[in-house]
């Protein structure tokens, strides 16, 4: 019995080694992929300067859609050519360039063409060959690694920090901004129910395009050979008048020298006025004094009180004469009985 459990266990343990020795031969490249494929009907190689972890089998890409598979890499002196099966379903152009990429820092790598810009022209065929000039590889590890760690310990996520504290200390208190949110929200708000206005705004501003669509020819015309011609005419004739018009009016001024003083007592007149200007208040005071005290009590009972009539001057027979005139006068007036 011992005898025969030995066997058994002698026979388990070669199958292993027999296991184990079979599997020194697989790799990951030789799994199925449960990824979707295309058929591969042409080769393809593409020279790199290095393809980093570039697995057998990676996607080759064009514009999000996949077109082939990577099928084999090999080592160069010039640097790394990678053959790529591709399907002839989706064309790829000849003068394409290739980028080894990944979406994510951690995603699957893959091999992505970038067809030109203007498209067309030739197309790649089997045994086609995309140049180190237009291939570009992935950086090194290291110099990630490195980049990373400038960004980590060069002071950007401080700088980072202290942007938002100079923002936070920037921006006003949040009831002023729940306040102008508010403010916002009834703009926009408003905004949504008059929306009759904004469409009458852009149906006037679309019959304005139309008009000028509409009057095409008479921009046309304007614009054309004709109306430059009709142009120039009219500002050479305008600036023939201004010209002849500016001697005119030169001999105008020039002739009027005669005014000069004419003007010069226009100018005294106006500096003695001036001083009279100056002294209208203090005369203004006066004349209203003379016509409140004087002249507008005597209009309202007008009388003359007669001390006495004299003429030192006149000798002493004149004088009962010349106050006999007096009396008759002032009796005529009514100033004495």
């Amino acid at each position: 019995m011992i005898g025969r459990r030995t066997v058994l266990g002698l026979a388990a343990m070669l199958a292993l080694v027999v296991g184990l020795t079979g599997c020194s031969a697989l790799s990951p490249n030789r799994l199925p992929s449960v990824k979707s494929s295309v058929p591969l009907d042409y080769q393809v190689t593409l020279q790199f300067a290095s393809v980093l972890n570039l697995p057998d089998g990676a996607d080759v890409m064009m514009n999000g859609i996949q077109v082939g598979r990577v099928q084999s890499t090999e080592t160069t002196d010039e640097g790394v050519d990678v053959v790529v099966g591709l399907t002839d379903d989706r064309p790829v152009p000849a003068d394409s360039s290739a980028i080894i990429r990944q979406n994510t820092p951690l995603g699957d790598t893959y091999l992505a063409l970038q067809p030109p810009a203007g498209g067309g022209g030739e197309l790649l065929r089997d045994g086609s060959v995309i140049p180190s000039d237009r291939t570009i590889s992935p950086p090194p590890l290291e110099d990630t690694i490195a980049v990373l760690a400038y960004f980590i310990n060069g002071g950007s996520i401080q700088k980072v920090q202290d942007t938002m504290a100079t923002l936070n200390r920037t921006m006003p208190p949040v009831k002023d901004v729940r306040k102008i949110a508010s403010t916002v929200s009834k703009d926009l708000d408003d905004l949504s129910r008059n929306t009759g206005q904004l469409d009458r705004t852009l149906n006037s501003l679309n019959a304005v395009a139309g008009s000028f669509s509409d009057s095409r020819n008479e921009i046309e015309n304007v614009f054309s050979e004709q109306a430059e011609h009709y142009w120039k005419t009219v500002s050479y004739s305008l600036v023939r008048h201004i010209s002849t018009l500016l001697p005119s009016v030169g001999s105008v001024f020039t002739g009027g020298l005669f005014l000069v003083p004419l003007l010069n007592s226009t100018a005294d007149a106006a500096e003695a006025g001036r001083g009279m200007w100056d002294q209208a208040p203090a005369t203004g005071t006066a004349m209203a004094k003379f016509l409140e005290d004087t002249l507008i009590p005597f209009a309202k009972r007008p009388s003359v009180n007669i001390a006495s009539v004299q003429a030192p001057s006149v000798q002493a027979a004149g004088k009962k004469e010349l106050l006999g005139d007096a009396k008759m006068l002032l009796r005529m007036l009514g100033a004495i009985r």
